[in-house]
């Protein structure tokens, strides 16, 4: 046998002693604060845990890639340690689960809506598994003391965090009070809120920190255990298939129920490897050469050497190149899984459901029979290795055992976005883990764009304190704003309501001088006016004008407006000053007057829409330019009081039809952000858009995009942007509306989502022609 698997079965050896308690099952000697346990006579174990990745959806390419990272990491593994990679599959706790996506009754007239939202929300987590995905690196090594295990520990998980990162992944230690938990919620499933567990209050009182955990009792059969109430099994994998596929992980623990899949890695040393390797050819060779030396004394001098020999010598040899010439280590591996059920007969069945997904893979599982507690604790992430039916592998033929799938977006006080297309699990985002909070959402006409953005309002509007903002340029909003008892502001020519669009609050701007991020407001205002453009003598005046308007205002005068700042520029003596007063006549005087007057709307109610559907093509670019003005006030003034700002903007890439008005926004959304305000952009025309380089700057710098179906210029690009695969760009590629991809953050997950068409709700947010009762024959 190698040496180091002999010396690692020598310390894994370990006096057999009955269990006279629960507690003595466990195989976990000493725990301390910072996750490392003792679990054998100088054995110390650490737990880091990693997040999934989308190789599932990825592109062959990207999948290759993956995998040779994968197999890097692998091969990092230190020979002297064994390393285990356990896949956790929980089960939520209904209570907690539904506590954390239910939005509570207020009693303020909107609960009927709320209860509608709520048994959505349980209906789509009643069909989806509500299974949570956990995936774990335990590393177990031999050292004579806890420092000098701590020591190892903060190396290998340096090193462990680099390859992670470089996979895509993330990876974190976990501290004791973790790690227990994941024990919890495996030994008593179901109980997952009774968990609580302070190391130094169990210290000063004498308990043990096993009394947290263990289950009320424990039965050993001959090929299967009862732990507490349930039933459970251990399998392992017997016999390998020649050619593995890397989906077979991915399906053994799509099984919708708890258990935990585990692959024990020991890495041989590769002199080692290529020692053993090369007496294995030798003893080869020397069969052959006996067999060929008694067939030619027998005269059969052309006798051909056996296939089975003759595979042998291949087999050898191939192995040989893989440790000298392709980078490959020989490492010894196990894989075993825990399966639990509430009862005998759905354990038996979920037994045969695994047995038979194996079979499929041309692979054998096999029960334990009378291991059935070593095999339980090897199977859970907690270091230990009792079973030896280990295999000899290369670096490639681990790595095939892909505990990668797809990621999971289900944050802690997250909003539902859909729910994921592969593991069909609610998709829960919380902007404010993000880098940043700005969104956009992109789709054809059809695809879902506005249903998405209300059903994200609805959310906000009745779980939230927080203020809505809607630019609403086809009047699809008003009547949800209205039903949740908001304010629609309707700008028209010739309307009674007005916003002044020269209106400034105090803290205005990027935190510099206001009056000059007014002028770049202002300037946007006349390129809308003057299709082409402003001259340098015309920018000049009016940076002159303005200052000059809120100066008088800083001394104590009324509040500027468009007609007050066209009476400062017909004061001004040059020429080009009184073109620039007749162009602004139509819109101060004039018909189009809509900008110029003191505003007059209450503008306090927490959701306002601002309906610019009758402004007409003259004016709708210069109302987007001046809602969002109006809107960069109200999301200082709630900054300073501390309150947070959803700003939604539809028709998106009209503002980058010209230069300024883009500059604009790009400034305005700058702000947004530093002003604990969410933009949202909704726009169809990605084209337009992406044409833009300011605009292609805002989609690259913007953390949750929402991807429905596009057209297909636009899926191009996009992908080009977003570094978007051929398969995930199969989900925005005639897709079902409300179907598409979610970028949240770093991550990229396909996602359903459907709402329930019988509610009120969906009465309130559908645009579909015939289905629209709310919003049809709607006047302003």
């Amino acid at each position: 046998m190698i040496k180091t698997l002999r010396t690692i079965f020598k310390q894994d050896k370990e006096k057999f002693c009955i269990p006279r308690s629960v507690q003595q099952v466990i195989p976990i000697q000493a725990v301390w604060a910072d996750g490392v346990f003792q679990v054998g006579r100088n054995k110390f174990t650490r737990t880091y845990k990693f997040m999934d990745i989308n190789y599932a959806v990825a592109s062959r390419e990207d999948q290759e890639a993956m995998f040779l990272e994968y197999s890097e990491l692998l091969n990092s593994f230190d020979s002297g340690a064994t390393t285990k990679i356990t896949i956790n599959n929980r089960r939520l706790n209904r209570q907690d689960f539904e506590k954390a996506i239910l939005i509570p009754m207020r009693e303020d007239g909107l609960d009927v809506y709320r209860e509608e939202y709520n048994e959505m929300l349980l209906e789509k987590a009643t069909g989806s598994n509500r299974m949570v995905q956990e995936k774990y690196v335990t590393v177990s090594v031999y050292k004579k003391t806890v420092e000098e295990a701590r020591s190892y520990f903060a190396r290998v998980g340096t090193d462990l965090m680099g390859h992670f990162a470089r996979l895509g992944s993330k990876c974190v230690e976990l501290d004791a009070t973790e790690r227990l938990r994941a024990l919890h919620d495996f030994y008593r499933a179901g109980e997952e809120t009774a968990f609580f567990f302070d190391l130094q209050q169990a210290m000063k009182k004498g308990h043990s920190f096993k009394d947290f955990i263990c289950p009320d009792s424990f039965e050993f059969e001959r090929d299967h255990f009862k732990m507490g109430d349930r039933y459970g099994r251990v399998l392992f994998l017997r016999d390998y298939a020649s050619y593995i596929k890397d989906d077979m992980i991915a399906e053994l623990t799509e099984l919708n129920r708890n258990l935990m899949l585990s692959i024990d890695i020991i890495p041989i040393p590769t002199d080692e490897a290529v020692r053993e390797v090369e007496n294995r050819l030798l003893g080869v060779e020397t069969n052959i050469t006996n067999w060929q030396r008694r067939q030619n004394a027998n005269n059969n001098f052309s006798a051909v050497v056996p296939y089975d020999m003759e595979q042998q010598r291949k087999e050898s040899k191939e192995f040989l190149d893989d440790l000298t010439t392709r980078d490959q280590r020989m490492m010894f591996g196990i894989l075993t899984i825990v399966h639990t059920a509430d009862t005998k007969k759905e354990l038996d069945a979920d037994t045969e459901t695994l047995l038979t997904i194996a079979r499929q893979h041309l692979c054998q599982m096999a029960t334990l029979k009378f291991q059935q507690m070593d095999g339980l604790n090897t199977a859970l992430p907690i270091g230990q290795r009792k079973i030896n039916a280990v295999r000899t592998l290369t670096t490639e033929s681990l790595a095939v055992l892909m505990p990668f799938r797809v990621q999971e977006i289900m944050d802690e006080g997250g909003i539902y976005c859909g729910e994921n297309a592969i593991s069909h699990n609610l998709i829960m985002c919380n902007k404010a883990k993000l880098l940043n909070p700005n969104s956009f959402l992109l789709g054809v006409p059809g695809s879902g764009k506005s249903f998405s953005a209300k059903m994200l309002i609805v959310f906000l509007a009745l779980a939230t304190g927080d203020d809505i903002l809607i630019c609403d340029p086809e009047r699809e909003y008003a009547s949800l704003i209205e039903a949740m008892g908001g304010e629609v502001i309707r700008i028209a020519a010739g309307s009674k309501d007005h916003i002044n669009a020269m209106d400034m609050v105090d803290g205005y701007g990027d935190g510099g001088n206001p009056v000059i991020d007014k002028s770049e407001f202002v300037l946007s205002l006349f390129e809308q006016l003057d299709k082409k453009g402003v001259s340098a003598k015309e920018k000049s005046i009016i940076d002159r004008c303005t200052a000059a308007v809120y100066d008088d205002y800083q001394r104590g005068g009324n509040i500027p407006t468009l007609c007050v700042l066209r009476d400062k520029i017909l004061e001004q003596p040059e020429r080009e000053a009184q073109d620039l007063a007749l162009e602004l006549e139509l819109f101060t005087s004039g018909s189009l007057d809509a900008f110029a007057h003191e505003s007059n709307v209450d503008v306090k109610n927490r959701m306002v829409v601002y309906d610019i559907l009758d402004l007409g093509k003259q004016l709708k670019t210069m109302g987007l330019l001046v809602i969002t003005d109006a809107m960069l006030n109200r999301v200082t003034e709630n900054w300073k009081l501390g309150k947070r700002t959803h700003i939604f903007l539809d028709e998106f890439h009209v503002v980058f039809e010209n230069e300024y008005s883009g500059a604009f926004f790009n400034s305005a959304w700058r702000r947004f952000r530093k002003r604990n305000a969410y933009p949202n952009a909704i726009t169809q025309n990605v084209d337009y858009l992406l044409d833009s380089v300011l605009a292609r700057t805002m989609l690259s710098n913007s953390e949750y995009i929402v991807m429905l179906n596009q057209a297909a210029p636009d899926r191009e690009k996009l992908a080009q942007l977003l570094n978007i695969s051929n398969e995930q760009m199969g989900y925005i590629t005639n897709a079902d509306a409300g179907c598409g991809l979610i970028k949240y953050g770093s991550s990229l997950v396909p996602f359903v989502n459907q709402f329930p068409k019988n509610t009120k709700l969906y009465q309130l947010m559908t645009t579909k022609p015939g289905e629209d009762h709310a919003n049809r024959n709607r006047q302003p």
